[in-house]
């Protein structure tokens, strides 16, 4: 079964047509919405900030629900100007400026966190619009990235987020395959010209919404 996480574009996602059930886990308890051979878990339940994101038990409660791999949806800024907002990025590696969370708490497993190639393949065809490789840079949160952070990292990523290298890592650690699409919703603060806040960032989130939309029904039909 395919388990996707969706972010901040599927907020008012209400899934009326399929069951919504609580998983708990030794991490804590996430909500899922199960579907026809797939699981939807909104990272942002509790419109919980990206530093505050329960992780290890959105992905644990993904697993035991029965999902054997992993799709998710993110938000991000772009670093290059080539890299529109609108644009879609399939990121195949990622630079973390933060700790990133981890169930190795009682033992040692040196994982290397990488994004799943069929998975990654899979998003490739039904998105071929989207660029096909990138590198997603993740900061913390919940502020946004002042200029000088900004102007640093775009010498190395080309997209910049706070929640997908955390999901990918703990879905390694588990075992699970995971790939992510990101959709681009703002130039990082300082690419461009124009004012970056969180009111702006929603608002084009809002009007890309049916697109996200779009998407996720591809990826279910995909899967079914």
């Amino acid at each position: 079964m395919l388990g996707i996480i969706g972010g901040t574009s599927l907020l008012d996602y209400k899934g009326s047509l399929y069951t919504k059930f609580e998983q708990h886990t030794p991490y804590g308890t996430s909500e899922i919405i199960r579907g026809d051979n797939f699981l939807l878990l909104l990272r942002h339940q509790n419109r919980c900030a990206p530093h505050i994101i329960p992780y290890r038990s959105h992905i644990a409660a993904l697993k035991l629900a029965g999902a054997r791999r992993i799709i998710a949806l993110g938000s991000t800024g772009s670093l290059q100007e080539h890299i529109p907002p609108g644009s879609r990025v399939i990121p195949d590696d990622y630079v973390c400026l933060t700790p990133v969370p981890t169930i190795m708490n009682h033992s040692i497993d040196h994982v290397n966190p990488a994004f799943d190639p069929h998975l990654r393949s899979l998003l490739i065809q039904l998105c071929p619009d989207a660029v096909p490789h990138g590198t997603y840079i993740q900061t913390r949160g919940p502020r946004l990235e002042s200029r000088s952070e900004i102007q640093w990292m775009k010498n190395i990523a080309d997209i910049v987020g706070m929640t997908i290298a955390s999901e990918l890592t703990v879905a390694c650690e588990m075992r699970i395959p995971f790939a992510a699409i990101c959709t681009v919703d703002n130039y990082a603060n300082g690419i461009c010209n124009a004012e970056i806040s969180y009111e702006s960032i929603i608002s084009t989130v809002r009007e890309n919404q049916e697109k996200a939309l779009d998407l996720l029904g591809r990826i279910i039909d995909a899967v079914a």
